[in-house]
């Protein structure tokens, strides 16, 4: 009995987060229940809501180093203590997404593998992948090529072992109704290469699987949540880095794994790139691996001390929680015999227990102190309220305006139904419904070419600023040290002035855009007023939703500004003093023009072709009611007559 109480203390830590979905339900019963074809006016809506619903899966995603302990930490997280691999070579590291009660299920699909395309597969050839890219903008071509082998030799032992399958593959995935831990193995572990040569099967496509889509149902989880275990943000050949920005994009909480051996440290810059990217408020770090430490609650603090300290030194905010626990604990909590853990593990959860005053007497206090120490309970809690308290209450404040609205409509149609009619210059009337539609729209891309073009001075800005500091500094420590010592300058503050300059602009956008729609109401509801003189009825709340504004994904990945110990020696055999600065030039602009590129196509485009969908529908949604309104109000022959 007590070794089943462990996952009900699971249970209680997404309390807040299932009650929210048990709200969401009764909203998509509620707007099921009143599609009828007398309302035909609102179907639009509401099968907006609807999909709003049904596509609502908030993912989590745990990021670090390798070895840091994630997939162990993870499989702690899930209840199953084996069932991601945990010794993983970062070359076959694969995206791995653990969809729990998955309201949007595949048909007859519980396992998703998706292969590498054949694009994706030679640019690991020809360039030797992002890496290789890197040292070629560079200006080193043996780094580049070094790289490049390796990689080939890697890829020569694939397709060996695939044979005549390989070419077959690319591009393909692999879909089964159900899954075990054989074929997860053969998917995402990398096995031991001598015994994929005997016939072994574990990691037999690893190398080529891009990302696997695990759907599990499991009462102890919440209706739709994803738990995404990405490659280690030290992957060898960064293969899988644009895979694992694009999942954090997605992300509606993120887990940061640190290894309590590294973390006391400042932390890893490539994890503070990454939290660059995502909303504080969604960040939850977790120091694992301290059953490793000697006095775990002693070091507890020192290492919060550091991470703080880091943290504000890159104005990443206070917002960030810091968690500290073991997956290996979590997992001894589980296990039939918590006895068995290791020597070491067992010593340092005694310390753990004499520092915070409890007590280990028998096997249950050892489960019970090794569940509390491992803050597997405090990480779920604190991960289930933030998406509870940011994309879940946001989810339900916007159902909550949208039902409201949809009834004001509703009955404000009806009431006026069971009103004598009148009749209207219906043409005149819709012919104004879309010129507001249309200045509205036209004054929106006047606003949007401006603010991008604003945006892009402003990268173009910080891009020369950041120039500028790197080139003075390189003359001051060329000044200082000669050219015997090794030059780095971190491009983080670079990333820090693109982030709040994207911010900036976004917020932007949606402020003119509100104020469009505020115009627009107040045209559509004189229509209201004066045209078809109904006294006394507004339009629907005007509140209007944008999306959340996310930092832009793209500004986490990997530069070759970044990896400073190895390639930067070089630039001292340039000799003289102005061609090392113009040299160093060149590679800041070759790496960071592609940036501001893709902040501006694949972030700020995007950002703006979904405010434009909310202010097509805000518009389109009251011209409807108004429609609705003018039907029942004219004659049907007198309708004909006008559109006619």
């Amino acid at each position: 009995m007590e070794r089943d109480s462990t996952p009900r203390l699971d249970r209680t830590a997404f309390q807040a987060l299932q009650a929210q979905w048990d709200l969401i339900s009764q909203f998509d019963s509620v707007f099921h229940s009143i599609l009828e074809p007398d309302v035909e006016f609102v179907r639009d809506t509401i099968d907006r809501c609807l999909e709003k619903i049904a596509a609502f899966e908030p993912n989590v995603s745990i990021i670090g180093q390798v070895k840091a302990g994630k997939s162990t930490l993870l499989n702690a997280m899930v209840g199953k203590p084996d069932f991601l691999p945990v010794d993983v070579n970062p070359w076959t590291s694969v995206i791995t997404g653990l969809h729990f009660n998955c309201r949007r299920r595949p048909p007859q699909t519980r396992a998703l593998f998706r292969f590498f395309d054949q694009y994706e597969w030679d640019r690991l050839i020809e360039t030797g992948g992002k890496l290789g890219e890197m040292a070629n903008r560079a200006g080193y071509a043996q780094e580049a090529e070094d790289v490049r082998l390796q990689v080939l030799e890697m890829r020569a032992a694939t397709e060996a072992r695939l044979g005549g399958a390989f070419q077959r593959l690319l591009g393909q995935s692999h879909a089964f109704a159900e899954f075990d831990q054989d074929m997860i193995n053969r998917y995402i572990c990398y096995g031991d290469p001598d015994d994929l040569g005997d016939g072994g099967q574990d990691g037999f496509y690893a190398d080529i699987t891009k990302s696997a889509d695990l759907h599990i149902e499991d009462p102890n989880f919440p209706t739709n949540l994803c738990f995404r275990d990405t490659p280690g943000v030290n992957d060898t050949f960064m293969m899988r880095e644009q895979t694992t920005l694009n999942a954090i994009g997605e992300s509606r909480a993120c887990i940061v794994v640190l290894s309590a051996h590294q973390a006391l440290s400042t932390m890893d810059m490539a994890l503070l790139r990454i939290i660059c990217a995502i909303d504080a408020r969604e960040v939850v770090i977790f120091v694992n691996r301290m059953d490793e430490l000697a006095d775990p609650l002693a070091e507890e603090t020192k290492i919060r001390a550091s991470i703080t300290k880091t943290l504000e030194r890159f104005g990443l905010g206070t917002e960030i929680e810091i968690l500290f626990g073991s997956g290996y604990w979590a997992q001894a909590a589980r296990s039939a015999q918590p006895q068995n853990m290791l020597p070491a593990a067992q010593k340092s959860l005694r310390a753990w227990a004499d520092a915070a005053g409890r007590s280990i007497t028998n096997e249950a206090d050892l489960r019970r102190v090794a569940y509390e120490a491992s803050g597997l309970h405090q990480l779920l809690s604190a991960v289930a309220g933030r998406i509870a308290d940011g994309p879940g209450a946001r989810m339900v404040e916007e159902l909550r305006a949208e039902a409201r609205n949809i009834v004001s409509m509703m009955e404000t149609v009806q009431t006026i139904g069971a009103k004598s009619g009148a009749d209207h210059d219906v043409a005149a009337i819709k012919q104004r419904l879309d010129r507001i539609r249309d200045t509205a729209l036209s004054r929106h891309q006047q606003n949007l070419e401006q603010t991008r073009e604003d945006l892009e001075a402003r990268l173009r800005r910080a891009q020369e600023a950041f120039v500028e500091s790197a080139l003075s500094a390189l003359s001051s420590h060329v000044a200082i040290y000669g050219e015997a010592e090794t030059w780095t300058h971190e491009p983080m503050s670079l990333r820090m002035s693109m982030r709040s300059a994207y911010l900036s602009a976004c917020k932007s956008l949606d402020r003119k855009a509100q104020a469009l729609l505020v115009e627009g109401a107040a045209a559509v509801q004189d229509i209201l007023d004066v045209d078809l003189a109904v006294v006394g009825v507004d339009l629907p709340d005007d509140q209007v939703f944008f999306p959340i504004i996310r930092p832009p994904s793209s500004l986490s990945a990997t530069l070759s500004l970044d990896l400073s110990q190895a390639w930067w020696q070089r630039f001292w055999k340039f000799g003289a003093a102005a061609r090392l600065r113009k040299k160093y030039a060149d590679v800041i602009l070759a790496e960071t023009d592609p940036l501001i590129e893709q902040v501006l196509t694949q972030h700020f485009d995007q950002r703006a072709a979904e405010v434009l969908e909310v202010i097509q529908d805000y518009l389109n949604d009251r011209a409807r009611y108004i429609t609705a309104i003018l039907d029942q109000k004219t004659p049907a022959t007198k309708q004909t007559r006008d559109v006619a």
